[in-house]
């Protein structure tokens, strides 16, 4: 019976799609006035892009095109507080705003530039638009600006500087919560504008495949949300969100080109190993319709012998007017990469040389996500979302051995209905479906369905406190295994006893469905012989946190958590008689930590500092034992002079305390230094780059794996 109410909601998911994209007129009440404006820097006078505007105690919110410029339609008659949110300024609000039927009110609001640059909004931790210290969650906001800063070409090179994340082998970490996957099971759930992208046969997140031309920001939110997401949120969620096309034409184009210095001793070709790429994107308006086209190419030699990579990737945008009553989009990215996979080294002198017996031919993969938001209903205190997805990926020579074939199809669509019942209460409820089809010649065919229920309420209590209970309810079914059922509440509470100051509680379960890799496998590689575990049951977590965040003078912002996660049935490899491996639920665990983070700005505005630090104390409780791959101590730090023109970045890890796989490796503390030079001449933007400037040579998470090492790029950018 509650099967099929989840499948229904699903129905109905689309069934309102389709209604609200045929004749939204027919679900949305007609308002009685018009709110536009601008919202300009204060400093400069220039229009702020992307700036939200939220009419208090409503529903209703806005966002600003590239010239500052916004509008809320059908805002009923009546008195209110509009409050301006952007990243890099200080929030505003005007007061005892008032609204009579028929009338089309303008406004102009100049925002002053906050000191260190603070995010001061998200979206991700709650599913709707609020202030980041109101939302009780712990956040980090990669914005646009320091996206560019940063000069890298793919977004995790990024992302391994926001507090409270590592990557281990390419995998991304979130307060611990990942050892070495090896691409296979993410306890961090990546979003695309709010849609889901993982891969449906691995879980596996590919930052590779996002065009950073498009991204605005990145919110990571930190802990288990699984209250409001489901399977893979165990560690936290990242939502990538992209610019919206505003109303002049616009073009971007980017090219860079980077070479590994490869050590002396360590070299194994007299070829010069570099990278290239080039990206154009453009976007314009015609009529009611934004629209928007990205293609780019990339090519690297890698800095390891079967380590090449090669890929085209195409993206397309369209959009409503940012002042639609009824607004929507729709995208698709497509992506074709051929690459080769270095497994092991040859020897401790030819660290960066294959080993023969495990040498590869190129894999080929297929990528393309598609998904569309509609939001037919609109009002002051009701609010509709439809958001369906599709995610495809394809892999020839996936073991590479010339033979596999591999695809799998992920079909899903969320529905989300908000609404006020009164000034104090944001309820929340919507549905999640998904169907996922997977084909292999070593997985075999499967049919994995995916479908839940939740709600949350939002409560703000006060002035000074706000909290949130909220549940999920989701069921997972994958043909040939086992049918489950998991319930995720959560618990959110936020205090802000002044300005400058605010706390948050929470305390929240999660977990993750067993990928179809790990559960139906079934292959021989490398002498072991991997058979498939259809019992494999979902991991589960209960995760607790504590924190606060200060900024007691205008130039310094600090943030500290302490947070505490269990974990039970986790999934990894287990090896039995044979030699024979397979995936199983294998060990509880417990993660503490306390997570840190400090902005500030000193010397006058000429020098701005960005430094975190995460401590990890893990633990086996079958073992008692540290869990593998994991470093005690995780600092990094960004020292950023002359208004940028000069960066320094430092990454400091301690030793692995375990692992699985050669434990006689000598892996010790790695420190990594990176320089960042940037200048801008006749409207173009040229960056220099140098990573592991000391040429540091390390293990990297993965066994017998090198680290990178130094790299010299330049990267040209111009908008126009």
């Amino acid at each position: 019976m509650v099967r099929r109410g989840l499948q229904d909601a699903g129905l109905l998911a689309f069934g309102l799609l389709v209604l609200g994209g045929g004749s939204p007129e027919l679900l949305v009440a007609q308002g009685s006035a018009a709110l536009s404006g601008t919202i300009t820097d204060r400093e400069s006078s220039a229009g702020v892009d992307g700036a939200v505007v939220l009419l208090r105690g409503t529903l209703l919110s806005a966002r600003t095109d590239a010239q500052g410029r916004f509008r809320l339609s059908a805002v009923p008659a009546g008195r209110y507080t509009m409050q301006i949110l952007a990243i890099g300024f200080t929030s505003d609000s005007l007061h005892g705003l008032t609204l009579a039927e028929g009338e089309q009110r303008d406004v102009t609001v100049a925002l002053r530039q906050a000191p260190v640059g603070l995010a001061d909004l998200i979206v991700t931790a709650n599913r709707s638009l609020e202030r980041g210290e109101e939302s009780g969650a712990s956040v980090s906001v990669l914005a646009r600006p320091e996206l560019a800063r940063r000069n890298v070409t793919t977004l995790d090179q990024a992302l391994m500087f926001e507090p409270g994340v590592t990557f281990n082998a390419g995998q991304m970490d979130i307060r611990g919560s990942t050892g070495l996957a090896r691409g296979v099971g993410s306890r961090v759930l990546l979003l695309l504008d709010g849609h889901p992208i993982l891969s449906g046969d691995g879980g596996e997140i590919d930052f590779e495949g996002l065009p950073l031309l498009d991204v605005d920001r990145v919110e990571v939110v930190k802990g288990a949300f699984s209250a409001l997401y489901g399977s893979n949120a165990l560690g936290g969620v990242v939502n990538v969100l992209t610019t919206p096309v505003g109303d002049e034409p616009h073009t971007t184009v980017r090219a860079h080109y980077g070479a590994w210095q490869m050590p002396d001793r360590y070299r194994f070709t007299t070829d010069r190993l570099d990278e290239k790429g080039f990206g154009i994107q453009h976007s314009r308006r015609v009529g009611n319709l934004g629209a928007r086209l990205f293609l780019g190419r990339e090519i690297s030699d890698g800095y390891r012998e079967d380590d090449e990579n090669a890929r085209w990737l195409a993206r397309a945008k369209l959009t409503s007017r940012l002042e639609s009553p009824h607004p929507w989009d729709v995208y698709a990215l497509w992506v074709r990469e051929r690459d080769g996979q270095f497994f092991t080294w040859r020897s401790d002198s030819e660290p960066f040389r294959v080993d023969d017996s495990s040498r590869f031919d190129n894999e080929l993969d297929y990528k393309l996500l598609t998904g569309a938001t509609f939001t037919p209903v609109a009002r002051a205190t009701m609010l509709l979302r439809v958001s369906p997805y599709v995610n495809y990926n394809s892999v020839q020579n996936y073991f590479h051995d010339n033979t596999d074939h591999h695809h799998a199809t992920r079909l899903g669509s969320n529905v989300a209905f908000s609404v006020r019942p009164g000034g104090r209460h944001t309820l929340d409820v919507g549905a999640d479906v998904a169907h996922t089809v997977v084909g292999s010649n070593f997985l075999g065919s499967h049919h994995i369905n995916d479908d839940a229920l939740y709600a949350q309420d939002e409560v703000r209590f006060s002035d000074h406190w706000t909290g949130s209970l909220g549940g999920r309810l989701d069921y997972h079914h994958a043909s040939g295994g086992n049918d489950e059922w998991s319930a995720s509440p959560k618990l959110v509470v936020a205090h802000r006893p002044r300005p400058g100051l605010s706390l948050r509680m929470s305390v929240g379960h999660g977990f993750r469905s067993p990928s179809a890799i790990e559960q139906f496998v079934n292959t021989t590689q490398f002498g072991f012989r991997v058979i498939p575990n259809p019992t494999l049951r979902s991991e589960r977590a209960w995760s607790e946190e504590i924190g606060v965040t200060a900024s007691p003078w205008p130039i310094l912002r600090l943030d500290a958590t302490l947070f505490q996660s269990q974990y039970r049935d986790l999934i990894g490899p287990a090896i039995l008689p044979g030699p024979v491996a397979t995936f199983d639920n294998t060990t509880r665990a417990r993660v503490r930590g306390l997570d840190l983070s400090l902005k500030t700005r000193v010397l006058r505005g000429l020098v701005d500092l960005e430094a975190s630090y995460l401590h990890l104390a893990t633990q086996d409780l079958q073992t008692g034992l540290p869990l593998p791959y994991r470093s005690r101590h995780n600092v990094t730090g960004t020292v950023s002079a002359l208004g940028g023109l000069v960066d320094v970045d430092v990454r400091y890890r301690s030793k692995i305390e375990a692992v699985l796989a050669y434990p006689v490796d000598a892996r010790g503390p790695v420190t990594i230094v990176d320089v960042r030079l940037a200048y801008r001449v006749a409207g173009v933007a040229l960056q220099a780059k140098v990573t592991n400037l000391f040429q540091t040579f390390y293990v990297d998470v993965s066994e017998k794996n090198p680290g990178a090492p130094r790299n010299v790029s330049l990267t040209v950018y111009q908008e126009f």
